[in-house]
């Protein structure tokens, strides 16, 4: 007897077409699909919410960073502010000083101040046209210590003179 192997399928039994009883693997398999996406966007969305959080701190550091330089340089400027300050102010003082100084020098250096102090204080008196002597400075009366300091030079017979006169 020739036996036929026949399978019968669930939605089929006769002529008549059942509804298919299906089982739950895809619908548990479906479930793990959405749960593994939902972990996966979860996992995105802390990813870039870590991403942004680190940004905000670099941003912060660089601001942080950036203040201190700042303030640095501020305080900086504002102690050479301070030293210009005190220059300007000794700078004035020891202007005020030459000023005072040269009115001293004026008063000092004055004909009739030299001529009062010379009598007074070291006894001087005005010379007479007897005791003046007057001389002529317009001619050359040291001509001769000019030439005896050229023979001077001329006269070494040093190596280097020698070179020297050579070159020439």
């Amino acid at each position: 007897m020739n036996k036929m192997i026949v399978k019968e399928y669930e939605y089929i039994r006769g002529n008549t077409a059942t509804q298919p009883r299906r089982s739950s693997e895809p619908d548990r398999k479906r479930y793990e699909e959405l749960q593994k996406a939902k972990r996966e966007r979860k996992r995105r969305k802390l990813e870039e919410e870590r991403r942004k959080r680190k940004g905000a701190r670099q941003i912060a550091a660089a601001i942080a960073i950036l203040g201190v330089i700042t303030i640095a340089r501020d305080t900086k400027v504002y102690s050479m502010q301070s030293d210009l300050a005190k220059l300007n102010s000794e700078i004035k003082s020891v202007d005020d000083e030459n000023e005072a100084l040269r009115v001293e020098l004026l008063k000092v250096a004055s004909l009739d101040n030299i001529k009062t102090n010379a009598e007074e204080k070291l006894g001087m008196v005005v010379a007479t046209k007897d005791e003046m002597l007057q001389m002529d400075l317009s001619g050359n009366y040291f001509e001769d210590l000019e030439n005896d300091e050229t023979n001077a030079k001329d006269n070494k017979s040093g190596l280097f003179s020698k070179i020297m006169d050579a070159l020439d």
